[in-house]
């Protein structure tokens, strides 16, 4: 039986709705905080379970005949200290539940990643490696779109592309893709021990950004390069709170850096089929 953490929220959902395209319901079993909320894929016949990630004796539970635990650490918006205790008791719990693979969604281009509020995925991922049961890692552009998208919305309302990205490139994969490939790995053999690296199939720049945003505006639209101080006067004048606009100031900072800057092809060997484009990633999330 394969357990998929989270499926209340939108990867969950998209990996859920690939596995029941290809195996029977009742071999499924969801953990979600709320089952109430859950009654979609109950009313189908998969298995809906109560799993808090801040309440270990629910995941034991919800965990109980697993043979595969897909652990959705897509929870971005958790503080990392919170989201360290949250994944490790979700692994432990998966381990005592006798599962004999773990499957687990981490942080894209964790190696070169400079960012301290990620260095949990990390200490899970050490975790997974020393665990004694099968495991795969999937480090995914999961929500990377959707940052680029804010740019691109922006700038179509003022009709510049400002941002504090230099000449940083970045590979956000579609999320469908990402639902897709998590599927496979789920229901597929020989990926034990592997980390792979879900990225978009090309590398785009704030250039091709501000392209889609004149395509989509119907007016020419090009990218401003900004220093991080003018950027955080602009966010700090909009009402942004400090530490979002600290968060974002590192974000850019990361691309700048270099990192998930180059394309792999995980993605495309996992689905068998070539990837969607990244700059058409971006336009599948939330633009016109």
């Amino acid at each position: 039986m394969i357990v998929v953490t989270g499926a209340n929220g939108p990867f969950g959902r998209l990996v859920i709705d690939h596995l029941l395209a290809r195996m029977p319901a009742g071999e499924l079993a969801v953990s979600v905080r709320d089952p109430a909320l859950a009654t979609r894929l109950s009313d189908q016949g998969v298995r809906v379970r109560h799993g808090d990630f801040d309440r270990p004796d629910t995941l034991r539970d919800a965990f109980a005949g697993a043979t595969t635990v897909l652990i959705n650490a897509t929870n971005y918006g958790t503080p990392s200290e919170t989201r360290a205790r949250q994944h490790a008791a979700a692994i432990d719990a998966a381990l005592t539940a006798g599962a004999g693979r773990i499957v687990f969604t981490s942080w894209q281009d964790l190696d070169h990643c400079p960012l301290d509020f990620v260095r949990d995925f990390a200490a899970a991922e050490k975790l997974l490696a020393t665990s004694g049961t099968g495991w795969t890692i999937l480090r995914m552009t999961y929500g990377m779109a959707a940052s680029l998208v804010r740019d691109v919305r922006s700038s179509m309302d003022t009709g510049a592309l400002t941002a504090p990205a230099g000449d940083a490139h970045a590979t956000p994969a579609a999320v469908t893709d990402l639902g897709e490939a998590a599927a496979n790995v789920l229901i597929g053999a020989g990926h034990d021990g592997r980390t792979y690296e879900l990225t978009g199939p090309d590398a785009i720049d704030w250039h091709d950004l501000a392209s889609l945003a004149s395509t989509l505006a119907g007016r020419e639209i090009r990218y401003r390069p900004a220093s991080d101080e003018e950027c955080r006067a602009q966010w700090t004048a909009a009402g942004w709170p400090p530490a979002a606009i600290d968060m974002l100031t590192a974000y850019y900072g990361a691309f700048r850096s270099g990192w998930a800057a180059a394309p792999r092809p995980d993605l495309a060997d996992l689905l068998r089929r070539p990837a969607i484009s990244s700059l058409d990633a971006v336009r599948a999330t939330q633009l016109p």
